[in-house]
């Protein structure tokens, strides 16, 4: 039970989910559309652009790492507060 615990995380039942309605919902558009991208136009069916994008948007976000956002917000926190002072010290004058 502990190594079906460890395997079946929310994280991964999630995407699961989200996997299988992707799917589905692909599945259920097989016409062709057309793709164009600046010279070339290639005609394929949607279910493959809607899983190509769901792939470039799951490599996206697991290369963006919670950490590197977490460290962006504090920057721009300190920054704002920075200029937050700066503000108050003008107003005061």
């Amino acid at each position: 039970m502990e190594t079906f615990k460890k395997v079946v995380t929310p994280k991964r039942v999630i995407f699961l989910i989200i996997f299988i309605l992707v799917l589905i919902f692909g599945f259920q558009n097989m016409k062709p559309a057309t793709v164009s991208l600046i010279f070339i136009s290639v005609k394929i069916p949607v279910l493959f652009l809607i899983l190509g994008l769901y792939v470039i948007g799951v490599i996206t976000g697991w290369s963006i790492k919670r950490s590197d956002v977490k460290r962006l917000v504090e920057q721009a926190n300190t920054e704002t507060k920075k200029e937050l002072d700066e503000i108050k010290k003008h107003v005061r004058k």
